[in-house]
């Protein structure tokens, strides 16, 4: 019995044995996986550690001088107890680090964005990457990632020294860039919304009290587009149909300057009564939020085929003037008045009754109007139809008295100019009640150039007597004023008969002298298309040539005067063209802005 019982506990004593082994087998193999998550979860706080030390080193040589941080890979280490780049990695251990730069993007409302934005100069992304190898064939990475200002810069004014510009490549959606005056450089092309056909003439204006762009496009049926940008997204908020015209622009948008309220003036295809329409936005408003249409009987009785309208400069003022042209090639004008929120003041008659034209109505830009920076006076000029080689074409009248009210002056024609006008520009010196003029004929091809003191002109006929034929469609001349210190000068630039690059003038008062060609990169294609100045409303010292030409590109190219006075021109976005298929060529094929705000 007792035998039987011994026997019993060992077989005992062996099962027992073999479970525990089984059982510590099992507890074993448990506890491997344990230990190696402890292990990688230390060795990924180290990594982590070696990580926040890198930033933390970045932002002390940032803290140092920014201007010591570049795009690229660095290392980092401590010399003369300074934080400093060395070389493009540093080890710890087995632990390599890398500090990854690279440039920051800001879209126009000054957003970070990961493309389509410009490179903001006092912005860096960092990345601080560390690799390891945890075991044979098993690598292992963390990173940390921040964003580095230029905190020490002075904080400069409000908004963006910058700007917008809209044109078609060539499908059926518009684009656009943002522009930065500090790099000189233009943003990749983004697309605009909602737009049916093919895109042809471009306007665009910016606000004077947010940034606020309102951009109106038509297309190749004849509807206007008008789109809003709030500082980061475009919206399509309306359309209209403004009739077809492939040698015309049917509409223009002005802000008022004191209120910021837009204005939107448009044709209406029709004739003998409401041939004009308007919109209106307030500034308190947000994009898409518009008034309803109103219509405007005109003394003009033809289809209405261009549209111009100029902002009274003056901080307190909501005047905008407004001038038309038919389809009878008749010229007219209105002023907007805030307060009656409609347009007032027109002659009872047209202001002209046979305008330049090329080979049919209003087929060419032969209009311009200004207003006086200090008085608030407005200048309307044109071409009148008789204007040949050796015949005065050029025209004027004024409106005085720098109110809604303001006092129609006779039609007179200005001294000592010799020729047509068949291309004409006029603009306004921001300081004072200057103006100048230029103009160029397409009977001789001649250039002829005029100073308004503020109470006469003074002419320069034949400045250049081999310029590009005019043609329609076509604008081969712009005007600008520059200033820099105590010194001011106007700009007149052309397309020189035959030239690729850029032709121009600068004046000092009523005297103009001709300045040595700008050689560009690339070179235009010959004959160029359309010509158009904007001076930058933030720094008076520089503005911005946009033209087209036959080859279907667009080109900027940026002028800037010193205090001295020198003038330099750059390529503005480097040595390529912004656009190299445009929609079209001619008739405002493109739309430039300068941010006000």
């Amino acid at each position: 019995m007792s035998t039987n019982n011994r026997a019993f506990s060992l077989i005992e004593i062996i099962i027992a044995v073999a479970l525990f082994a089984l059982i510590a087998a099992g507890g074993i193999s448990s506890f491997i996986p344990i230990l190696g998550q402890n292990r990688q979860s230390t060795e990924t706080l180290k990594a982590n550690r070696l990580a926040e030390e890198g930033l933390e080193a970045v932002r002390s040589i940032r803290n140092r001088d920014f201007n010591l941080i570049s795009n690229g890979t660095r290392g980092v280490g401590v010399s003369s107890n300074l934080w400093n780049f060395n070389g493009s990695s540093d080890i710890t251990d087995k632990y390599t680090r890398q500090i990854i730069i690279s440039p920051a993007l800001r879209d126009i409302g000054g957003s970070l964005v990961s493309s389509g934005g410009t490179v903001d100069p006092d912005t860096w992304l960092v990345k601080s990457q560390i690799n390891w190898n945890y075991g044979p064939g098993d690598s292992k990475q963390f990173s940390l990632d921040t964003v580095l200002t230029n905190w020490h810069k002075p904080i400069a004014t409000a908004g963006i020294d910058g700007a917008l510009v809209i044109y078609s490549d060539g499908t059926t959606l518009p684009v656009w860039r943002s522009y930065l005056s500090s790099t000189n450089t233009f943003s990749a092309e983004s697309k605009m919304p909602a737009f049916v056909g093919s895109p042809r003439n471009f306007v665009i204006r910016t606000s004077p009290k947010k940034n606020e762009a309102i951009a109106g496009i038509v297309n190749s049926i004849g509807t206007l587009y008008i789109y809003c940008f709030d500082g980061t997204n475009w919206t399509q908020d309306w359309s209209t149909n403004v009739g077809v015209g492939t040698t015309t622009r049917r509409f223009d948008i002005a802000y008022e300057t004191n209120s910021g309220n837009a204005v939107v003036l448009y044709g209406t295809n029709t004739s003998n009564n409401n041939e004009l329409a308007f919109r209106t936005k307030s500034e308190s408003s947000n994009c898409g939020t518009w008034s309803t249409a109103a219509t405007y009987s005109s003394a003009t009785n033809g289809v209405v085929h261009w549209v111009k309208m100029v902002s009274d400069p003056r901080p307190n003022s909501n005047l905008i003037a407004a001038t038309w042209a038919d389809s009878a090639s008749d010229l007219s004008a209105a002023i907007w008045d805030k307060d009656s929120s409609d347009f007032q003041n027109e002659p009872s008659t047209v202001t002209e009754a046979s305008l330049e034209v090329v080979s049919r109505a209003q087929d060419v830009d032969d209009f311009d109007l200004a207003y006086e920076s200090l008085s608030g006076n407005l200048m309307l000029v044109w071409a009148n139809s008789v204007g040949k080689n050796g015949t005065n074409g050029v025209r004027y009248r004024q409106c005085t008295g720098g109110t809604a009210n303001c006092v129609w002056q006779n039609v007179t024609t200005p001294p000592t100019f010799a020729d047509d006008a068949t291309n004409l520009d006029l603009s306004a010196n921001p300081n004072s009640n200057e103006l100048v003029f230029a103009s160029i004929g397409n009977a001789a091809s001649d250039l002829q150039i005029g100073y308004w003191s503020g109470s006469a002109w003074t002419n320069k006929a034949n400045v250049d007597t081999s310029t590009y034929l005019p043609s329609a469609g076509t604008k081969y001349v712009a005007t600008g004023w520059l200033t820099s210190g105590t010194n001011t000068r106007s700009v007149i630039v052309y397309a020189d008969s035959g030239a690729t690059n850029i032709g121009w003038y600068v004046g000092v008062g009523s005297s103009f002298a001709v300045q040595p060609d700008f050689v560009v990169t690339p070179i235009f294609a010959n004959p160029q298309r359309w010509y158009e100045v904007a001076v930058n409303p933030k720094n008076k010292s520089q503005l911005m040539f946009t033209l087209s030409d036959n080859a279907s590109d667009l080109f900027a190219k940026r002028l800037v005067m010193t205090s001295t006075p020198t003038f330099t021109w750059t390529n503005a976005n480097g040595t390529v063209a912004l656009e190299t298929t445009l929609g079209q060529s001619i008739v405002k094929p493109f739309g430039f802005a300068w941010w006000q705000k």
